[in-house]
């Protein structure tokens, strides 16, 4: 395979034979693909898939994201995905200045918890997390980007970033290393790629912000949301890319209650 540039680059034609005539296949690329048609395609043929793109030595260290009860961990975020399925409206704050609210309103959770036993399923080890596409053009706000900006340059960013969002659609940004994401929107020459595609939580309690994408964005209390392609969240938007951007310290509200603060679930009352 050729090493691109761009997050969720197709493969060539023969990969993606190969993936889809495959039992199982473990993606240890250099730029994330797992979002691309080649992998939807063999997942929905039953293919089992481990999207691990970007990991180094030391992402396998002891006590380090891998090293986790993944079974624990599954029924946790399988309890966030049930709420965000359950839910109408969301609201995503920050202490650094987030604050993003729209409607999940018909959208199924999204529960990635690190294990592929069952045919077709997708799984992204280290990253453990659970979140939603919002429904296209419902959410308006900011978002305060302090964490990274994954697989659009080496992290992690050294000062905080503003992404202004009005109706579901990126509408500008504030600071320097904003470059970083708007070079690579440009690169996709796609105008989709304005799309609020993905809001998700960070769950692993051995992850930290760090030059690893997959285990920044899994680092419980984290948040991220995403640009471009919303298909595989459940949403309608199929362009070319999928941009993650990471905040730390989130709070998750769902129809008003708060749901998830700072990596800690919240009772019920």
């Amino acid at each position: 395979m050729p090493r691109y540039v761009v997050p969720g680059s197709e493969p060539p034609t023969a990969v993606a034979r190969i993936l889809q005539g495959a039992t199982a296949a473990i993606e240890l690329t250099s730029t994330f693909i797992g979002s691309s048609q080649a992998r939807q395609n063999a997942t929905a043929g039953g293919t089992r898939y481990l999207c691990m793109p970007g990991v180094i030595k030391d992402t396998f260290r002891l006590e380090g994201p891998l090293d986790v009860d993944f079974d624990e961990l599954k029924a946790v975020t399988e309890a966030l995905a049930t709420a965000w399925a359950r839910a109408d409206a969301y609201r995503l704050t920050t202490p650094a200045g987030t604050d993003l609210s729209g409607s999940v309103r018909g959208r199924n959770g999204r529960a990635l918890f690190g294990i592929a036993r069952d045919r077709g399923a997708y799984m992204c080890p280290p990253d453990v997390e659970s979140g939603t596409a919002p429904v296209e053009g419902s959410t308006s706000g900011v978002a305060v980007i302090d964490g990274d900006f994954l697989f659009m340059g080496q992290g992690p960013i050294l000062e905080p970033v503003a992404l202004h969002i009005e109706h579901g659609e990126f509408k500008g940004a504030e600071g320097d290393e904003s470059a970083r994401l708007l070079e690579m929107i440009g690169r996709c020459g796609d105008t989709r790629m304005s799309n609020l595609a993905e809001v998700s939580m960070g769950l692993n309690p051995n992850g930290r912000v760090c030059g690893v994408p997959m285990e920044t964005e899994a680092t419980l209390g984290s948040a991220h949301i995403a640009f471009g392609n919303s298909i595989a969240y459940g949403g309608t938007v199929d362009a070319v890319a999928h941009l993650d951007c990471v905040m730390q310290h989130a709070t998750l509200e769902l129809d008003g209650r708060p749901v998830l603060v700072d990596g800690e679930l919240v009772p019920k009352a």
